[in-house]
């Protein structure tokens, strides 16, 4: 099977589920639900996910595999060909449809195998035509998922434009905003034309300490498109940053969200080395403190049954103000995807310098990159340490390290 995207779509009853079958380099692929759920497969698999969507009986699919793997067990065939069976009839059991951010480990995800491309971008919405170009050219390159990052100087107006653009191609689509750069009338327009979920800033429980950053209004605001969002029958995910005020109040936090009905939140830490005093004062985290505030987000989610996704953390950046840094929120929403700026920019989700730019380069060269192959390698080391060897946000690089973190600062150190 060539190295392409197919997408399925299946009605059980009344649940649509929509399926992105990746096939990359390497034969084998990802079989992806609503971009939910995602399972990994063999090149023999990946032949027998493709005949189940295509609704083909058994025998024709393990002729396939039969012409394609000379030798192979006819009993064996037929054992994987139910498991992808059972494996497809569970992805279309209706669940959870927040789209997923993180593996389960990163090191174990299939870096190793030849991927063809992350399994998301997070694009800052730019002018029309060219982030519709960038999506068309993400899609080419096999990224069946994106989230515009909506921006408080562009035209809000073409959010739904942008949505309708991805759906079109046959993407999932989300989009990430502060709440008072949208409009009740620009969120109900997103969803009409096939937005899957809104993520929404949210600083406070408290709403004088969230406006103080995030703009007058704006907690009332963020609230309200949650309450929205479930009148639209639109998955709302709340994206909490992790800064020194608001810290200490992660469960009233929590709670708020849990009284809001939002069970999906996003976790970034704005944070900076112990050292750095400009940093702490001005409202970063640092970095001892993030396995304390990552153990106090895990307790506060098990106890309002909520689901958090961790972004890599973020390094404060001196030259720009603490209100600036958490509005701009996390480079990208985990570590299997990509932000891509409005002029065609490709960083990865961790460490400084750019891959390339999607408007001038090919995929493979951006993908190919220096910029991505650290990365990986990065990704593949083992982070674990005796000092907590449980936490999850451990699983992808260490949270006090400042390497690991996404970095975007002109300039500076680069440690």
């Amino acid at each position: 099977m060539p190295a392409q995207m197919y997408q399925y779509d299946r009605l059980v009853e009344e649940w649509p589920t929509r399926f992105h079958l990746r096939v990359d380099p390497d034969g084998g692929g990802l079989l992806l639900a609503n971009a939910s759920e995602a399972a990994y497969l063999s090149a023999s698999g990946v032949i027998m996910a493709r005949g189940v969507l295509e609704e083909r009986d058994d025998e024709e699919i393990a002729q396939e595999v039969r012409d394609k793997f000379r030798g192979a067990p006819k009993a064996q065939i037929a054992a994987d060909l139910a498991t992808v069976r059972q494996l497809i009839a569970d992805l279309c059991e209706p669940g959870d449809n927040y789209p997923i951010t993180n593996l389960d480990d990163p090191r174990a995800s299939g870096w190793t195998r030849e991927l063809a491309a992350p399994f998301r971008a997070d694009v800052v919405q730019g002018d029309l035509e060219s982030s519709r170009e960038l999506l068309r050219r993400l899609w080419d390159a096999g990224i069946p998922h994106v989230s515009i990052l909506a921006q408080p100087d562009a035209e809000p107006g073409e959010l739904p434009l942008l949505v309708e653009a991805a759906g079109d191609l046959g993407m999932i689509c989300g989009l990430r905003s502060v709440a008072s750069w949208l409009t009740p009338e620009i969120i109900e327009q997103a969803a009409m034309a096939g937005l899957d979920y809104l993520d929404v800033l949210y600083v406070s429980d408290s709403e004088e300490s969230h406006d103080e950053i995030a703009g007058a209004g704006d907690h009332e605001n963020a609230l309200a498109a949650f309450a929205q969002c479930h009148e639209l029958e639109l998955c709302p995910v709340a994206q909490m940053p992790l800064i020194e005020g608001n810290a200490d109040e992660i469960e009233e936090m929590m709670g708020q969200l849990r009284d809001a009905e939002v069970t999906n939140v996003v976790c970034f830490a704005l944070a900076c080395p112990d050292n750095d005093e400009e940093a702490r004062t001005a409202g970063a985290l640092p970095a001892r403190a993030l396995p304390q505030v990552a153990t106090d987000i895990i307790e506060a989610v098990e106890a309002t049954q909520a689901r958090y996704l961790w972004a890599p953390p973020v390094r404060f950046d001196n030259t720009k103000t603490l209100a600036e840094q958490v509005k701009r929120g996390p480079r990208t929403a985990g570590d299997i995807a990509i932000r891509v700026g409005a002029d065609g920019s490709v960083l990865p989700a961790r460490g400084r310098g750019s891959a390339g730019n999607l408007m001038s380069q090919p995929w493979d060269d951006i993908w190919g990159h220096e910029c991505f192959r650290r990365y990986r390698k990065r990704l593949k080391a083992a982070t674990r340490c005796s000092d907590c060897p449980d936490l999850e946000i451990c699983v992808a690089d260490c949270p006090k390290d400042p390497r690991g973190w996404s970095d975007d600062r002109e300039g500076g150190d680069d440690q």
